[in-house]
């Protein structure tokens, strides 16, 4: 490939260029949508999470004012009720097997990942997250009389420290327990799955042990275990090292319990029996990539912001989410960048409409070398112009306040 026309091509461009094809482009597939074909809504969804726009009208008015994206999507113009319409029209399973692809070529550039820590290797971590809905869902997935919302359970690969990658997803309403959606993620492969409490129950245990899975996870306060040998330790935070076994399988498994910097009690079980106690406190704690992750999601894609009422334009919004993020992790992979995902997609969204030959430019300024810990300089009271010909002001500081609450 011609790496000027690389260069050249705009930065939106090449980002939906990594779209892996599927059926949503066979023409055949979209004959009765042919002014919006499924794949052109899909990029169109993409950008409105790159670009931030935060309605439905606001994506007609952007569509219609950049005639880039026109070109690009073959859409002059199309109206917010159509992309309403069109967006709970689209098959969730296609999106689906999309992140799956991904996921792949994802793994493609990571043919050495050990995970973040080559002792433990690499990690599936399990959690779910809630989203808060307006009132109008109250009536499908209510969670009280005031409350609505719906559940997206995630398995969450971390490949190293600096990059993961959400490989499985599945959406719920809210009252779906983690615990029955839990065996979707589960595969017979060399990562260990890291869970939180919610899927601590003793017949899924079971059942990961009957298939040689690979597990470390966090147990309630009563569950029941039959100690086998307690093996001591010398680590400050720990209360019990012990060999023990579920009261329904003979294997052999590990339990660690540690108290963390606020006293909190942590009962860890794992089949892992190779795994010191540093890292298996060290890998439950890896467990906060999801969250992280999820924090991510809701602050930089607005996740959080449903442009539909309708459960299956809701499902449709979650995976075109998690598949925005992952074309940014495959870009970002192939264009080398050291940069975290999001300092990636903070200087991204401000190149989408330029060539990439101007972004690369950007990713590839010097950065400023740290000078390392400098002694801090003595603090010099400044001169403060308050504009008092404009404002009134009676300027007050903390101190005041602490002193008053210290007598």
């Amino acid at each position: 490939m011609n790496t000027n026309s690389v260069d050249q091509k705009l930065v939106f461009r090449q980002l939906l260029s990594y779209l892996p094809k599927s059926r949503l482009s066979c023409p055949s597939y979209n004959y009765d949508y042919r002014k919006l074909t499924d794949d052109s809504l899909m990029s169109i969804f993409i950008l409105s999470n790159l670009f931030q726009w935060k309605s439905l009208s606001q994506i007609e008015v952007a569509i219609r004012s950049k005639k880039e994206i026109q070109e690009s999507l073959n859409v002059d113009s199309i109206s917010a009720s159509q992309i309403s319409r069109r967006l709970r029209e689209l098959d969730t399973s296609i999106l689906s097997e999309i992140l799956g692809r991904i996921a792949y070529t994802f793994w493609k550039h990571q043919p050495n990942a050990k995970g973040p820590n080559p002792n433990v290797g690499l990690l599936r971590i399990i959690d779910s997250s809630f989203i808060k809905l307006p009132h109008y869902a109250s009536d499908w997935t209510a969670v009280s009389k005031d409350s609505s919302g719906v559940k997206l359970h995630l398995s969450l690969a971390v490949a190293s420290s600096k990059d993961v990658f959400p490989e499985k997803m599945i959406p719920s309403t809210s009252n779906v327990a983690d615990i029955d959606v839990v065996n979707y993620f589960i595969d017979c492969d060399e990562a260990t799955y890291v869970m939180d409490r919610g899927y601590g129950e003793e017949t899924k245990m079971g059942g990961w042990l009957e298939r040689k899975v690979k597990f470390l996870v966090r147990i309630k306060k009563n569950a029941k275990l039959t100690i086998l040998n307690e093996l001591g330790s010398n680590h400050p935070n720990v209360s019990r090292h012990a060999i023990v076994q579920l009261s329904m399988r003979p294997d052999k498994l590990k339990l660690l319990e540690f108290t963390d910097k606020e006293g909190t009690l942590f009962r860890i079980l794992s089949n892992r029996l190779d795994l010191s106690e540093e890292d298996i406190m060290d890998t439950y704690k890896n467990r906060w990539f999801i969250e992280l992750f999820f924090k991510w999601l809701k602050q930089h894609i607005k996740m959080d912001h449903m442009f539909s009422r309708d459960p299956i334009g809701i499902w449709n919004q979650l995976f075109i989410a998690l598949i925005t993020f992952g074309l940014l992790q495959i870009m970002k992979l192939r264009k080398k960048s050291r940069r975290t995902i999001w300092k990636f997609l903070e200087v991204l969204r401000e190149y989408l409409l330029i060539p990439w030959g101007e972004a690369a430019k950007e990713f590839n300024r010097p950065r400023k070398k740290s000078k390392g810990r400098q002694k801090v300089r003595e603090k010099i009271p400044k001169l403060r112009n308050y504009g008092e010909d404009v404002a009134v002001v009676s300027s007050i500081a903390k101190e005041h306040y602490e002193k008053k609450q210290s007598k």
